[in-house]
């Protein structure tokens, strides 16, 4: 496998938590928060071999779903918390919160199958947060995904992960605005993701992600995030960020936003979340905005 084409350099990097020999970061854009996505309207898709394979019920991402009926009725907020299992204090007031929430645990925290017992306890979903590297010199942790690894590297670290803890419905991408860049190394990943029956969730870290149109292509059942709520780590940033959460599911009727354990995030959602349901919005886990977008019941 050839290295990839650098990405441009559209990130820099903000400490998350300090551990000790263990830097944490996230990827934010210089000077502005990253864009909201919306979705245009998919068009009905055929009930090719493809899609029903994606869509049936003994595929791991329904095994391991939160059970969620009310697809039409209100707009769903899939709210995922991201980075779940290092901070333990935080991680756990994270899945604290009332949900369902969709909780995604790095693979390389400590006691992580009880961690992720635990949370699944409280009621909410769980993803694997799969390491991949980012644009710069940062490091993503231990196991990370490169775009200089051969084919059977990333096959090897992808499977670890993937053993790391059970129950999880699919993956999301820590950080790789690199990787996710990189189509030989994501159609590796995604074709692991396909016979274990998990969907992937594009956290699209960089525009120029391939992960979304590259899992269509394999048929693995995918979905996107639309906004970030804490590059801006002030509590008056994330409340903002909620609004535009709002507004889009009311307009596209569905959302997923991505969070992660900071002090803030915790606060401001824990104001947020008793309100959903009065604004006329269902919090929804992960899997339910899969079934939701491609219409499957």
């Amino acid at each position: 496998m050839k290295r990839g084409t650098p990405a441009e350099p559209d990130a820099k990097y903000a400490r998350i938590e300090d551990i000790p020999g263990l830097p944490k970061y996230t990827e934010v854009e210089p000077g502005k928060p990253r864009p909201t996505l919306e979705e245009k309207p998919r068009p009905a898709s055929k009930p090719t071999q493809v899609a029903a394979a994606a869509a049936s019920s003994d595929q791991a991402w329904r095994r391991n779903a939160v059970p969620f009926r009310d697809l039409n009725t209100r707009p769903l907020v899939a709210i995922v918390i991201d980075d779940v299992g290092l901070d333990r204090p935080r991680s756990k007031r994270a899945w604290e919160l009332s949900g369902p929430l969709t909780m995604s645990f790095l693979p390389y925290a400590k006691d992580l199958r009880d961690q992720a017992r635990a949370a699944r306890g409280r009621g909410h979903e769980l993803m694997l947060h799969l390491p991949m590297e980012p644009t710069g010199r940062n490091d993503p942790g231990p196991g990370a995904l490169l775009v200089s690894m051969t084919d059977a590297e990333i096959r090897q670290r992808t499977a670890t992960a993937l053993d790391s803890f059970e129950g999880f419905a699919g993956v999301n991408n820590h950080m790789g605005s690199r990787f996710t860049a990189f189509r030989p190394g994501m159609e590796t990943v995604l074709r692991q993701l396909k016979p274990r029956g998990l969907m992937f969730l594009d956290s699209r870290t960089t525009k120029d992600s391939v992960g979304e149109q590259t899992a269509q292509e394999l048929g693995v059942p995918n979905i996107v995030r639309h906004v970030f709520l804490d590059d801006d780590e002030s509590i008056e940033a994330v409340r903002r960020r909620l609004a535009e959460v709002e507004a889009i599911a009311k307009r596209q009727g569905f959302v997923v936003a991505i969070g992660h354990p900071h002090e803030a995030t915790l606060q401001a959602l824990s104001e947020w979340l008793p309100t959903a349901q009065s604004k006329g919005l269902a919090l929804a886990p992960a899997t339910a905005v899969l079934r939701k977008r491609n219409g499957w019941d």
